[in-house]
This record gives C-alpha cells, structure tokens and sequence, in this order.
C-alpha cells in the first residue's frame, strides 16, 4: 500500500493528460477494434457456416494475415521511432494511414460468390494483405501515441480508462454483427446471407474508420517528441531495435503471459460459437446470432461497470495485482461452461459472458498501461525512446495470439468429427469431446499465464524508482 503513496506523491498537474486530449485519443479507439476484430469474430460463420469452407480454410486465411502482421508491423514501428517531422513522429502517419485503411477496408468482402472456395480464400487472403498494410500504418503509431502522452504511472491507467470505454462500445458492434449480417435488407432469394451482410457492413466500417481514425492525429500532441532526447535521439537499426526489445525481461514477459491468456480465450471464443450454436441451441444460426448479440449487452455492462473499478482497484494495490484478479474471474467464467452451456437452459451462457466482461475490462485496461512502464524500464536501460518497437512486437502478439487460438481451433474441431454439413446432425460423442476441449485448452493456457504474472518485476514503487532516475539523468519531459 505504501509503494502505491509514493507513486501518488510524483503525481504532478502537468503529467495530467486534459480530458479533451483522452477523448481525441480514445476515439481512435473503435477503429482498433474494428479493423481487426471483426474479421476474427465473423470468419467461421461467414466461411464456414455459411460458405462450407473447411474450418482449416478460415484458419489459413486468420493466420496468413496475423503472419502478415508480423512483417508490417515491427518495421512500421520502426519506421515511426525513426521518423521526424514538423508535425511529430506518429501524427502524419495516423492522418494517412486512417484514410488508406479506410478505403480498402470493404474490398475483402466484396468476392464474387461465385469463385471456388479456394479462390474466396485467396480473395480475402489477398485484399486482406492489403488492407492490413494501410491499417499498420495508422495502428503502430497510434498505439505508440498512448506512451507518449504522460509520464505518470496512474495517469496512464486513465488514459487507457477513456479508450476502453470506446473500445467496449465498439465491441458491442462487434457482437452484433453476425446478426445484423442477417438482417432480412440482407437477404438472397428469401434466406439469410451474412456473406451480403457483410459486403454493406464493411462500407459502415470504413466509414468510421475514416471519420474516427484521423482525430488522434489532429488534436493528440506528441509530448516526448518536444523533449531533447527524442530530438537528439541517433536513428536505430532495424536489427539492433528488435534485439534491444527482445532483451527486455519485463517485455518479454508481459508478452508471453498476455499470449497465453489471449490464446486460451480466443479457444474459449471459437469453441464457444459451435458449443452454443450446435450443441445447446441445436444448430438454429438465428438463435446462435441472438444469443451472440444477448452475450454482447451483457459483456459490454460488465466491461463498463468493471473498467472504472478496476481503475480505481489499481490506484490502491497496483496494475500486476489487478490485473491477476481480472486473470481468476475469466478462469470462473471457463471452468463453469460444464454447467452452464446445456440445452435445458440456454440463457445461462449469459452468466459465463458476464464474467469474461469483467474479466477482460482488466485486461485491456492494465496490460496498455504495463506496456507503458516497460518503455520507461527500457529508456533507463537503453537511453532511448522506442515506442514504434515496443507497440509494434506487443500488437503483433495480441492479433498472434488470438488467431493461433483460432487456427487451434479450426483442425481440433475437425478432429472432434463435427460436420458443418450435417447441421445438428452429429455423429454420437463429438458434443462431448468438443465440451472437455472447450473447458481444458483454455483452463492449461490461463494458468500458464498466471503464472508468468507472478515473476512480472515492475511494480508501482519499481515504476516510482524508474522514472526518478529517469528524470535524474535527462530532466523532465
């Protein structure tokens, strides 16, 4: 408790980020979510629901573009811890990136029907690499913006408090969209058609992303690139920026465990979709989907109860701590799914949803805010400012970690027997193999993750210790 107070005594009025400053930033915060995680949460019911395509088609196509990100983006955020300009380092990169992203959003939706499965896939493959390029370009210096902004270990956690509720909101779309891919405006020849949905969904989307993605770079300041350090800061090598973030122990394991968590829920997720779908709701998409958009009011009222909670939580005991607390309720909500996915009462996965909604308003409120101490551990390490690279390698293995969750899941599905063709026609015992994966998979890859938070070194007092001595040797920024 003590380590927290002295954290609070630094505490200065212009560490403080104005309120207007937190909005512009979290409105680039629906653009985050939109531009990757529909694809993730829409893929197996647009590809495999209702396209037939193989799971392990749709797992292809998930990780060839998380492959892709694993490219672009490290050397996008090196590129913008390199760049100097007038305007700043990450600004004129998130004002063009938003747009270019914005305009080539709706052409991985927009397939000939008519194609073969393996030439949707290719399609989506292809307009998909596309995409992802002009998206990096905006994401990697937008998420590098949030370290720059204040050097405040609470006022952080604030910062990242407003984006969350942006990011929760967008994640209610989110859950809706499967159904409203489904709307009767969507229909062909009588029946519903999330592949069409989609294609006008996707017009929607790239509409907010041109709309909500420039605003951080017209109104967010760059407040380390005024400083002397950045301004004086020698360009890095590629190489060398990648080996000094990989030698960064804290980094390293907040990557780690966040993998780990991550890949446990995304299994939780996709397992979720089927178990639900095929096994409790007998196979009905238009129950599937409702129940889908039933969970999403439920995890967003969490969520938002949860973030300002958790907030305040971390002010008295200190970001790992939360964050572990966060960690044990998505570990209830997975070892109850035994009980509470049966078809005799539907309305009870609700209950699993509430808890993961909590859970996770603590995760992606403390783990944006870890990332942030770690850079400073790494200035005091280095003498340098790296946050394109730190941004980029943690992004990477946020999008890595879900979509390996679901490439998993794709091939281990089809080795349960389950059959898209067959409907709710599955051969006997797949239900009950695809029920202990759904409970055991992600139970194994959350307590590996727990575990790695418990070595995790920066605390609030080490975080006190790290920007004193920050300050000591170059001043204040």
């Amino acid at each position: 408790m003590s380590e927290i107070k002295d954290v609070a005594s630094l505490v200065k009025s212009e560490d403080k980020v104005p309120f207007s400053k937190k909005l512009a930033y979290a409105a680039g915060g629906p653009v985050d979510i939109l531009g990757v995680w529909v694809m993730v949460s829409i893929a197996y019911q647009v590809f495999n629901f209702e396209l037939k395509m193989p799971p392990t088609y749709v797992a292809i196509i998930l990780m060839s573009l998380r492959l892709w990100d694993g490219v672009m983006d490290p050397l996008m955020g090196w590129i913008s811890d390199n760049f100097r300009s007038k305007w700043g380092r990450r600004r004129p990169f998130i004002l063009v990136g938003a747009i270019l992203a914005g305009l080539t959003y709706p052409f991985i939706w927009w397939f000939p029907t008519d194609m073969s499965q393996e030439g949707i896939m290719f399609w989506v493959i292809g307009f998909g690499i596309l995409f992802y390029t002009c998206f990096t370009v905006w994401a990697m210096p937008y998420q590098s913006m949030l370290m720059e902004m204040t050097p405040d270990y609470n006022e952080r956690t604030r910062v990242a408090e407003i984006r969350g509720y942006f990011q929760t909101f967008a994640g209610f779309f989110n859950g809706w969209v499967w159904w409203l891919s489904m709307l009767p405006i969507f229909f062909i020849n009588g029946e519903a058609s999330p592949v069409n949905g989609m294609r006008y969904i996707s017009l929607i989307i790239a509409a907010v992303i041109l709309v909500l993605g420039v605003l951080p770079a017209i109104f967010v300041k760059e407040r380390y690139y005024e400083s002397d350090l950045i301004q004086n800061q020698e360009k890095v090598k590629l190489t060398d920026s990648l080996k000094e973030t990989f030698s960064n122990k804290p980094f390293i394991i907040l990557c780690l465990l966040t993998l780990f968590f991550l890949l446990g829920t995304s299994i939780f997720d996709s397992y979720g979709r089927y178990v639900g779908t095929y096994y409790v709701l007998g196979g009905d998409w238009n129950e599937g989907a409702k129940f889908a958009g039933y969970g999403t009011f439920v995890y967003t009222g969490f969520s938002l109860l949860f973030i300002p909670i958790f907030r305040k939580l971390s002010e008295t005991i200190g970001k790992p701590r939360v964050l572990m607390i966060s960690m044990f309720i998505v570990v209830v909500a997975v070892t109850t799914t035994w009980w509470t996915f049966t078809p005799n009462n539907p309305w009870l996965m609700l209950v699993n949803t509430a808890f993961i909604g909590a859970g996770y308003a603590g995760l992606w409120l403390m783990i944006p805010s870890m990332q942030v101490d770690v850079v400073d551990y790494d200035e005091l390490k280095t003498g340098e400012r790296r946050e394109g690279s730190f941004a980029s390698i943690f992004s990477w293995v946020l999008k890595f970690s879900f979509v390996i969750g679901f490439m998993i899941s794709g091939p281990v599905i089809e080795m349960t027997g389950f059959d898209a063709n067959l409907d709710n026609n599955q051969a006997e015992g797949v239900y009950d193999i695809m029920r202990i994966g759904f409970l055991a998979i992600p139970i194994t890859a959350l307590i590996l993750a727990i575990l790695l938070l418990k070595i995790f070194p920066i605390t609030a007092k080490k975080a006190a210790e790290i920007r004193t001595q920050l300050e000591e040797r170059r001043g204040k920024v």
